[in-house]
């Protein structure tokens, strides 16, 4: 019986630790990058990071950083508190992909291939991600 609680207690610890090793992101992150739009024209969004970290997604179905067609980013730069992980960091006004346009495409466009497959999506319209508070 007592090996069974060691095994137990170990199995609880090394989860702790490997997830802590994981860099727990906040269950929620908020966008609210003003230097998308000429003015304020939505609220800022409350992006689910912890329910999409859940599904099968990997992380560079997201971040990405792109040269000759590959996707050439390496998870391990993915480090809270990283600037250069920031959709602004290449994304702006002056690029062919504004900041404003790679949002809407990467969650519009994966929550409507996710409901084409027949699975749960999520938002699609503009108001059920820039909510009024």
């Amino acid at each position: 019986m007592k090996r069974i609680g060691t095994v137990l207690f170990f199995g609880i610890l090394s989860t702790a630790v490997t997830l802590s090793m994981l860099g727990a992101q906040p269950e929620q992150i908020i966008i609210n990058n003003v230097e998308a739009y000429n003015k304020k024209q939505r609220p800022p969004v409350a992006f689910p990071h912890e329910t999409h970290m859940a599904g099968d997604l990997s992380c560079t179905d997201c971040h990405h950083r792109y040269e000759n067609g590959q996707n050439v980013l390496d998870e391990s730069e993915l480090e809270e508190g990283n600037p250069d992980i920031r959709c602004s960091h290449c994304h702006t006004q002056e690029t062919k992909i504004s900041l404003r346009q790679a949002f809407h495409r990467q969650c519009i466009g994966c929550h409507t291939k996710t409901e084409k497959g027949g699975e749960n999506s999520g938002p699609r319209l503009c108001g059920a991600c820039h909510r009024r508070t």
